[in-house]
């Protein structure tokens, strides 16, 4: 997608979850509630403009302890007005893979929905819902423990759990949600669904 067809959207403000770590800290929670995180040596530097699949994205600031992705929890985003053909997103699902409501807002108040769909971080059973790979990178997880596998019933770790890379495929996906560029957009609701997580947002103008 050329640049002048892409808006960038700053997710910075909304961010509510700390995905991503240089470091194994014990008492993060992480994607998961679990203390999985990405490895932040794996993924691009902070607050970069990256291009996956043809889309320019903002990635956001990976520092150790900073929020850097929006786990969705019904969060009403405003976006820049305008007319749009598409809706890019890097997100990943922290365990297993959901497709829920994603509500779309017109100037006049009204809304439409759609869906965002997104599949398990782990790609342990591989891409559901048509993304592309955008980022390989490493989960690193407690104790050995293969993530969303596995996990139904089992605690979270106690204090001074070791973490260890897993050998799963792992990655950040590139979703991309078709539009209707005669519908003017004004913002989005988010699902209410906190296992999704949204690390990038990039609007395609209508051409």
């Amino acid at each position: 997608m050329p640049a002048d067809h892409s808006v960038l959207v700053d997710l910075s403000p909304y961010c509510n979850n700390a995905g991503i770590a240089s470091r194994c800290d014990p008492v993060a929670d992480g994607l998961d509630g679990m203390g999985t995180i990405f490895c932040a040596e794996r993924l691009p530097a902070s607050q970069t403009i990256i291009t996956c699949n043809g889309t320019r994205f903002a990635f956001p600031d990976k520092s150790d302890g900073v929020l850097d992705n929006i786990a969705c929890e019904g969060q009403d985003l405003p976006l820049p007005v305008g007319s749009y053909r598409a809706l890019h997103i890097l997100g990943i699902c922290d365990w297993r893979a959901f497709a829920e409501p994603l509500r779309l807002k017109a100037p006049d108040g009204t809304g439409t929905e759609t869906s965002l769909a997104l599949s398990d971080a782990s790609h342990y059973q591989g891409l559901q819902y048509g993304e592309r790979k955008a980022l390989t990178c490493s989960l690193v997880t407690p104790d050995s423990l293969i993530p969303h596998v596995f996990l139904f019933g089992i605690a979270r770790p106690g204090a001074g759990y070791e973490m260890t890379e897993t050998h799963l495929e792992a990655g950040i996906w590139h979703q991309m949600i078709a539009l209707e560029p005669t519908q003017p957009l004004t913002g989005i609701v988010l699902p209410d669904n906190p296992s999704m997580h949204l690390f990038a947002l990039t609007l395609e103008t209508a051409r």
